[in-house]
């Protein structure tokens, strides 16, 4: 599984993944792993990506409890809100409480700063973009876009989640402007 060979190398006291249905639950324990937490993230998005899907997720910071098969957790519960009432497009999104935490405190380091955190909106995302990547994700997302062309036909909300992130792709500082959008502009009739 793709998650597994993701946190295969990692330090199972502090990070950990469970997936039930089509919800996947990473988590970090210690605030000062926050950097390696996010990239992670992002290999996952991008993983998820290569294989042809989009994925959306959110970023909470509270108590979670797990032992076996039993998941107690306040952070799962408003991940779960803020991917369904925020991330409406593929990306993955913090809690506002995580940046106001970071933005506020002395100690804490690794997340804001970073160009790890985009903001659009009042709502904070992972940048899962950077200069080695960019042209890869760029493929990737092109290639999910003519593969789902037919399919998305008419249907408003799968569309727009392409050319959000058509939109994202090319608003980048990481961008290739020699590269061209994948998706056409609206047309007269």
């Amino acid at each position: 599984m793709v998650l597994q060979l993701l946190l295969e190398s990692k330090n199972t006291a502090v990070f950990g993944v469970q997936a039930i249905s089509d919800t996947v639950i990473v988590t970090c324990n210690s605030h000062d792993k926050i950097a390696e937490f996010v990239e992670t993230l992002k290999k996952v998005f991008i993983s998820f990506l290569k294989r042809n899907l989009f994925i959306r997720g959110g970023v909470a910071y509270s108590k979670h409890f797990q032992s076996g098969r039993i998941t107690y957790s306040h952070a799962v519960a408003k991940a779960y809100e803020i991917e369904s009432k925020l991330s409406i497009y593929p990306r993955i999104v913090f809690d506002e409480n995580i940046i106001n935490m970071y933005k506020t405190s002395s100690t804490l380091a690794g997340l804001l700063g970073t160009e790890s955190v985009l903001e659009r909106n009042g709502t904070y995302f992972l940048d899962i973009l950077d200069y080695d990547n960019w042209p890869v994700v760029y493929e990737c997302a092109k290639s999910l876009y003519e593969k789902d062309k037919d399919l998305i036909e008419r249907n408003e909300q799968a569309f727009l989640k392409h050319v959000w992130f058509e939109n994202y792709l090319f608003s980048s500082m990481y961008g290739d402007p020699a590269k061209e959008r994948y998706i056409d502009a609206a047309r007269h009739v």
